[in-house]
């Protein structure tokens, strides 16, 4: 694996282990190791495809729909569909 990924991986998982409610108020808490790999699978596929290794913001936002049991939906939507009802992305 490249090592520009693992860093980035690294300092996202120090950046929620020392904000742990940013975290909380993203995805579930069980689903925590879950998120990260998704994170790193994510950045190792934008690496490959030489694009930058963070991800998106959209590409973030598909995760945590993903993880928090919603299908992400394609298309460009500004709207996110929650459990607690539809959330603005601007």
């Amino acid at each position: 694996m490249e090592v520009d990924v693992t860093i980035y991986v690294s300092n996202l998982k120090k950046f929620f282990s020392d904000n742990p409610q940013d975290l909380a108020n993203l995805i579930p808490e069980k689903m925590f190791d879950d998120f990260f790999v998704e994170v790193e699978q994510i950045a190792i596929l934008n690496f490959e495809g030489g694009k930058e290794i963070p991800l998106t913001r959209q590409q973030l936002i598909d995760l945590c729909v993903k993880l928090n049991g919603n299908p992400p939906k394609k298309g460009g939507e500004v709207f996110v569909e929650l459990i607690y009802g539809k959330f603005f992305l601007n």
